[in-house]
């Protein structure tokens, strides 16, 4: 910098203000460059958050419209809400039925019998007795109009005994330990004014799980009419009172006869759960709830029109004005509205040709401005007339035509089209069948335990000890199996027939994982004899248009060709043709997927406004090279003028001395003069 302290003290100039001023001029052509090129950049990646912000909000709306569910909304009422309430989901069938409840479901109830001098208890701290109850679920004979009990008793076949200790004698005792076993028996105490009862009542209703109730008791009489044998309800002791018979429901719907353990109705009709609430009649109604489908086709037109809005305003240009849109000629843009376009454009694979663009439903494109209208009254007769067309034609969807088939599945790889299906093998469960009938008579310790796997998974179970008729056995053995906590925690059931006294163990599963096998037990050969048949479940095996597919348990799936992905239920039926599969790949499913890759983080616009971010973060480094550079050349410029103001200095002096010296010039000559005079 300057070797003085003042610079423009030796010339007179004003250096500082023309040090500055030459540094302005120099700094401001590069600084409105940046700024203007920085404002450019930041005006870019508002216009991509904007175009991103409204590509975001078009895809919600395609949620609802990817879903199939969203196609298959179903209203329901019922004429009498006092006799029956109804709901539908989206497989319910569209109709009108007629429900006739004669009998509502009861839970089974009893109560200890106060006309025995034993039973009149006068506190909830009185003594009845201790030892054990069992509770057994099943079908009784009980008629409490004569108080009869006449066996045999049914076990209900999936539900175990359940054994109970009582070790605290008392009502109290009693009624906490069997709530607290939690055995799906519910105890309670109850005055009558007189005496305190003991109450027992199932928490499941139906005539499937009436009460048996057997007693050890410690007094060593199980049958007789004091201590805990007070409390006993079966065949050979009765002392308890029934105060509601286990009972179904009994209803006729559309004229056929039903029964039901429950009082509510879900398995009858499909998608439909009835519940029962009083004896009579009322109609049930279900139906389409279109207005759900063509709100949610309007929030997609409304949702679009929005991003064509958008794309339209980025992109503009007047050219009265000459003004342009933000992202006016962006390749990206472009690129995103192209997409849009074409995908609008093509018909959809796989739907009958009126049913495969959005104009055959009534929506109609601006060609002006490339917005969507929809035609009202054309879309909701399109929804009328072919809901499952409607519903391919946005979402990724497939029918069959063969009622056992059902399409399980599809994956991004599946095309829409139509596939020809052709089953050559049907799944089957794994099963074991008996080479003799079975015996009828159980003893603890001799021939009541039985080792078995099922699906893989190995399991022990004890059987009730007592004489069984051949239902009655495959009953208990079912309840003990599907009881087991192996059992449960695997997801496994089975289920055990007879058939003239045989017994057959089938897993509840298909395919070649399906396997039932014994591995010993006291009761092995007693139930199934010497020799039982083993068959292990097999795979359904087939082809998707015209390819061999890969099954597994009874389900179908293509791994080549245009059906990769697609995978069916077959859930019976016959081996041969069945039939072909319509699958198509809609409007919102295929925008859904595009603009999922254009949001991801590492989608288009993540690179873009990455790309634009740094280039605004290397703006700052170019403000930090011109600083320097400014600083460089300040310190130029202000060692020429500090040189300059040097140089005038000097000057100024030797100009000073010579005027001096000139001024003393005619003095020096008049002395000389007078002087020779």
């Amino acid at each position: 910098m300057a070797n003085i302290t003042s610079p423009g003290l030796g010339s007179g100039l004003d250096v500082n203000s023309i040090v500055n001023q030459l540094v302005s001029v120099e700094r401001q052509p590069v600084e409105q460059r940046l700024d203007r090129r920085e404002a450019d950049l930041q005006a870019r990646l508002s216009g991509f958050g904007v175009l991103r912000s409204a590509i975001s909000g078009f895809q919600d709306s395609l949620a609802a419209l990817a879903d199939t569910r969203g196609f298959q909304v179903r209203t329901s009422q019922s004429s009498d809400t006092a006799v029956a309430t109804v709901s539908a989901v989206n497989t319910a069938a569209v109709g009108d039925f007629s429900l006739n409840v004669t009998q509502l479901a009861a839970a089974h109830s009893l109560v200890s019998d106060t006309s025995l001098p034993a039973a009149q208890f006068t506190a909830t701290s009185d003594i009845v007795g201790t030892g054990s109850l069992t509770f057994n679920f099943g079908t009784t004979n009980y008629d409490a109009g004569t108080d009869t009990y006449t066996p045999p008793f049914a076990q209900n076949p999936d539900k175990g005994a359940q054994t109970v200790q009582i070790t605290d004698g008392s009502l109290t005792g009693i009624r906490d330990a069997v709530n607290e076993a939690d055995i799906g028996v519910a105890a309670a105490i109850v005055f009558d004014g007189g005496n305190y009862r003991l109450t027992f009542t199932a928490e499941d209703s139906g005539a499937a799980n009436s009460l048996e109730i057997t007693v050890a008791d410690d007094d060593g009489d199980d049958v007789d009419s004091s201590g805990l044998s007070l409390l006993s309800f079966n065949e050979n002791s009765n002392n308890l009172l029934q105060t509601q018979a286990a009972q179904d429901a009994q209803v006729t719907l559309n004229g056929i006869a039903i029964s039901s353990p429950t009082n509510t109705l879900k398995e009858n009709i499909e998608g439909l759960t009835i519940t029962l609430l009083d004896t009579g009649s009322a109609t049930l109604t279900v139906s389409e709830d279109t207005s759900v489908i063509s709100g949610n086709i309007g929030r997609f037109i409304d949702q679009y029109n929005n991003l064509v809005s958008t794309i339209n305003d980025l992109s503009s240009f007047d050219p009265a004005t000459g003004r342009s849109g933000i992202l006016n000629g962006d390749a990206l843009l472009r690129s995103v509205d192209g997409q849009f376009r074409r995908i609008l454009a093509d018909p959809v694979a796989g739907l009958p040709e009126d049913f495969s663009t959005l104009a055959s439903i009534g929506i109609i494109r601006n060609a002006e401005d490339g917005t969507l209208t929809v035609d009202s009254a054309m879309l909701n007769d399109a929804i009328n007339a072919n809901p499952d067309a409607v519903t391919g034609l946005f979402a990724a969807y497939g029918t069959a035509s063969d009622s056992l088939i059902k399409v399980d599945a599809s994956t991004d790889s599946t095309l829409g089209g139509a596939y020809a299906v052709n089953v050559t093998q049907l799944a089957t469960q794994g099963r074991l069948d008996g080479s003799a009938a079975a015996a009828l008579a159980i003893s603890a310790g001799v021939n009541d335990t039985l080792s078995l796997s099922v699906d893989g998974t190995a399991v022990t179970v004890t059987l009730a000890a007592g004489s069984y008729t051949a239902a009655s056995l495959a009953a208990e053995l079912q309840s003990r199996i599907n009881a087991a906590s192996e059992i449960q925690d695997a997801g496994l059931s089975v289920t055990v027939s007879e058939n003239a006294g045989v017994l057959s163990l089938i897993s509840d599963s298909y395919g070649s994982s399906s396997s039932v096998s014994i591995s010993g037990g006291t009761a092995a050969t007693d139930l199934f004899g010497a020799s039982p048949a083993v068959t292990a479940g097999v795979d359904v095996a087939g082809t998707i248009d015209g390819v061999a597919a890969d099954g597994s348990g009874q389900v179908l799936t293509a791994t080549t060709g245009n059906a990769t992905g697609l995978s069916l239920m077959v859930s019976g039926g016959s081996v041969g043709a069945r039939g072909v599969i319509n699958f198509s790949r809609g409007y919102a499913d295929q925008l859904d997927t595009v603009l999922t890759g254009m949001l991801d983080s590492d989608g288009i616009f993540t690179s873009v406004t990455d790309s634009l971010n740094n280039q605004i973060s290397s703006i700052g480094d170019d403000r930090d090279a011109l600083v320097r550079r400014m600083d460089s050349f300040e310190a130029r410029l202000r060692a020429q003028y500090t040189a300059l103001d040097l140089l005038v200095s000097n000057l100024t002096a030797t100009s000073t001395f010579l005027s001096t010296q000139l001024e003393a010039l005619p003095v020096i000559g008049a002395n000389y003069r007078r002087r020779n005079r």
